[in-house]
């Protein structure tokens, strides 16, 4: 990463949540005994501004993103998106009283919308087909079921 960094290549980082935990971590000077309260949300990109030493520059409003408390990257779609997600997702995890999936119906709608806003409509080339899809579209709701 850093190689390509310093040739001020744009770099994009994909991975589970732990493992962007530890790069974050490391990034962001986070003490690991804080570093587990950091979630991060599911498919929402977050962008820094690093220095020349690799060193992520503070947010043009000098604070620590809303969402987590503990960033200095950008959240794409912005803060308060992020939050409601992550509070979502804890409902969704932990929270017993929650009797139907979140990531349903108007909600899915909601974030089908939100995360067109923030990354764009995929374009149908790249809609990927799910294998075990009985959906034209792989599942995006754009289409009728097949035999």
């Amino acid at each position: 990463i850093a190689p390509s960094l310093k040739q001020e290549k744009t770099v994009l980082i994909v991975g589970h949540e732990n493992n962007l935990r530890s790069l974050i971590m490391r990034l962001e000077g986070i003490p690991k005994e804080d570093v587990i309260n950091l979630c991060l949300p599911r498919a929402v990109p977050l962008a820094y501004r690093l220095d020349e030493n690799l060193k992520p520059l503070d947010r043009a409003d000098g604070q620590l993103d809303e969402a987590t408390g503990f960033l200095r990257g950008e959240w794409l779609g912005g803060d308060t998106a992020v939050k409601e997600i992550l509070e979502r997702d804890r409902k969704q995890v932990y929270d017993t009283s929650i009797e139907e999936c979140l990531e349903t119906g108007s909600s899915r709608d909601k974030w089908r919308t939100w995360m067109e806003f923030a990354i764009g409509k995929p374009q149908p080339e790249m809609v990927a087909k799910s294998a075990g899809s009985c959906l034209e579209d792989g599942g995006m709701g754009t289409s009728k079921r097949v035999a």
